[in-house]
């Protein structure tokens, strides 16, 4: 079978030369309260069957993208179901189900600053989460592959309803202590802003 992002184990990030830690990676999260927009989109998704991947996709998670690029303009764009070909040697291949990256108008991947995988029905976050790494990984050689620096690559493994977030620094990977629900808008948008200003004040340094 050849080797992917999707069937990345645990195991195979140990052989990236990555260990990974839980721990908090918020000290706070400013609440955020959602715009209508948001609200009212999630309010209609609602009121249809939720229960494919493609659908959690386009009706859960997309939204809440949305709702970060809207309250970030010019600072970022995303990409969904692309081609992240990286490093075929080591597996670092295969489509990724979204790609953040730091330059807005970008037309291809550039400046991949974070990955996003939903978990696959029925599967825990953190059992997803070997695959988020690989692409994490794979991000940061990309950028350093053109020559942009990246102190750290940010994860979210997502089922739609609960979003769990994780850091690349180094050789490490922390795995955050917490989870945000939909259920908690204002601090699932207000992690998701940590995270968008962290980009910000490592550019500032």
């Amino acid at each position: 079978m050849k080797k992917s992002y999707s069937n990345f184990t645990i195991e195979d990030i140990k052989k990236l030369g990555i260990s990974t830690i839980r721990r908090s990676l918020f000290q706070s999260v400013k609440l955020i309260e959602p715009s209508e927009f948001l609200l009212k989109t999630l309010s209609i998704n609602k009121e249809v069957p939720i229960e494919s991947e493609k659908a959690k996709s386009e009706l859960l998670i997309t939204p809440i993208l949305t709702e970060i690029r809207l309250r970030n303009p010019k600072k970022l764009t995303y990409f969904s179901g692309y081609q992240f070909n990286v490093d075929a040697k080591r597996g670092l291949t295969g489509f990724c189900d979204f790609i953040i990256s730091k330059k807005y108008d970008a037309a291809f991947i550039e400046s991949p600053l974070i990955a996003v995988v939903e978990a696959k029905h029925n599967q825990d976050l953190i059992d997803a989460s070997s695959q988020c790494i690989a692409e994490m990984y794979a991000a940061r050689l990309f950028n350093e592959r053109n020559g942009e620096d990246t102190p750290f690559i940010y994860g979210v493994v997502t089922n739609g309803y609960e979003w769990l977030f994780l850091r690349l620094e180094g050789h490490q990977v922390i795995i955050d202590n917490d989870r945000h629900t939909l259920q908690l808008l204002p601090q699932l948008l207000g992690a998701w802003q940590a995270v968008i200003d962290s980009f910000e004040t490592q550019c500032m340094k």
